[in-house]
């Protein structure tokens, strides 16, 4: 049964109720969502755009606390399961879930409060149109936040490549084990796995956000240390999956467990890690 699914099943004030908490047993989203969180304090009556939404589950919070959703994907089943899980929360008078391509926004200019783009920008093919399109459909004053793949990150377990060759095949994904380091072939399961087509450093997209009238308000690495371990060991060792079978339960039970030592991890500012976080504000403009 799909999330969606089994929230639809909830009555609606348990399952506004259990929401927040979804984030918890994905530990890289509830970290994304804590770099969120301190600009998202009060949101009633704001307009926001969730571009890459898929099932909807954290922007649907946002509707929770009051604002208007519109998320757009182009995956049609996620945007099923987005809509029966707004009904299941008694939300689709408040969220709208639309088949868009993130560098052609179906959308008026200047229409949004906060634009979120979390963990897409680096997997669309013409990722300076979609960037274009998410700062035109927001008002002056609205809010970009985008979390990328970061370019600026190093293997936290780096002691892997010194094992033995015999003990590499043994604990480590084929892939990984026969790769010529374990971070190349992390590197390149990645890539594969998830379609990423770049990854991002912090100057170079805080330079497109400034040539598009955007001022950077704050930006942070994140999935360092302790984040980053876990990350890294889901995808490396043998019988562990965030996705699937006993490993995605296990992902999920680690990600409750190790969430307050990881978000100490992250509160390093300079320390690298896979995950990029933005937030730029549209700026008015100067005759007004």
């Amino acid at each position: 049964m799909s999330l969606g699914a089994w929230f639809a099943r909830l009555p609606s004030g348990v399952a506004r109720a259990l929401l927040p908490l979804l984030r918890y047993l994905n530990l890289m989203r509830a970290l994304e969502m804590r770099c969120l969180a301190p600009w998202t304090q009060k949101v009633e009556g704001w307009r926001v755009l969730d571009v890459g939404c898929g099932h909807g589950i954290y922007s649907l919070d946002l509707a929770r606390r009051g604002a208007g959703l519109v998320g757009c994907d182009l995956q049609r089943p996620s945007l099923a399961a987005a809509t029966q899980m707004a009904q299941g929360l008694d939300l689709n008078g408040r969220s709208l879930f639309v088949a868009a391509d993130g560098s052609r926004l179906p959308t008026a200019d200047s229409s949004f409060d906060l634009v979120v783009c979390n963990c897409v920008l680096e997997h669309i093919v013409d990722d300076q149109g979609a960037l274009t399109s998410m700062v035109r459909a927001l008002r002056p004053g609205g809010l970009l936040y985008l979390a990328v793949d970061s370019a600026e990150h190093g293997l936290v377990l780096g002691f892997l490549d010194r094992l033995p060759p015999g003990l590499k095949s043994l604990v480590l994904r084929p892939e990984i084990a026969s790769a010529p380091s374990v971070s190349e072939g992390l590197a390149a399961r990645l890539d594969e796995l998830y379609s990423v087509l770049r990854r991002y450093h912090r100057d170079e997209l805080a330079s497109a956000l400034s040539a598009l009238g955007m001022t950077v308000l704050d930006s942070r690495p994140y999935l360092t240390g302790v984040g980053a371990a876990q990350y890294e060991a889901v995808h490396i060792f043998k019988g562990l999956s965030a996705s699937q079978g006993l490993g995605r339960w296990f992902y999920m039970a680690s990600s409750l467990l190790l969430y307050p030592f990881a978000a100490l991890s992250d509160k390093r500012r300079h320390a690298p890690g896979y995950g990029l976080a933005l937030i730029a504000r549209k700026e008015r403009p100067a005759n007004r």
